[in-house]
């Protein structure tokens, strides 16, 4: 059976909205975990956390591995693939959110070296809730305010449990009329 390995330093519900959903899932706070042969990652990080470093334990931690994770699905933010301005990224994510763009992409980067497939959803600032969403690719101008975190869920869900968006980041947003 395959196990979803979820790393997430989150305090909101999103980990627990994807468990949930799966039979065989298990939550850590870092990359000091032993994967299994058919492990897939989701890499659930805030838009500040230090992602461009952790990235780097990540590599490490597939540097060493027996088994490497068959997937890597990264929540990633929106602003990191020509999708909104500068003055969208602030009024999204604070003063900082510029530099929160900057290593997210470092980290999206990376991912795409370690030469495993991966997803990359991108996403505007989450709440609690549902509602329809908008799948963009890279270069699509994301709109919309925030995105629920039920939805959000599912399309994390459909990126590790399919090849739908594999080697792709994809942007999520508001659906709109």
């Amino acid at each position: 059976m395959t196990r979803i390995v979820i790393v997430s330093h989150r305090h909101d519900r999103l980990a627990r909205l994807l468990m949930e959903n799966t039979y065989s899932a298990v939550v850590a706070s870092s990359f000091a975990v032993d994967f299994q042969a058919g492990d897939l990652l989701c890499w659930l990080p805030t838009v500040n956390e230090p992602v461009d470093d952790e990235v780097q334990d990540l590599a490490a931690a597939i540097d060493r591995a027996v088994f490497t994770p068959q997937k890597i699905v990264m929540l990633s933010i929106a602003g990191t693939a020509d999708d909104a301005s500068p003055d969208q990224v602030k009024h999204w994510y604070g003063k900082h959110g510029q530099q929160a763009v900057w290593a997210h992409q470092y980290a999206a980067k990376m991912i795409d070296e370690l030469e495993l497939p991966y997803v990359v959803v991108r996403s505007l600032p989450i709440v609690e809730g549902d509602g329809p969403l908008q799948i963009v690719d890279e270069g699509q101008t994301m709109t919309g305010e925030r995105v629920g975190d039920q939805a959000l869920a599912t399309v994390l869900q459909t990126a590790l449990t399919t090849a739908r968006y594999d080697n792709h980041s994809i942007g999520v947003m508001p659906k709109t009329k």
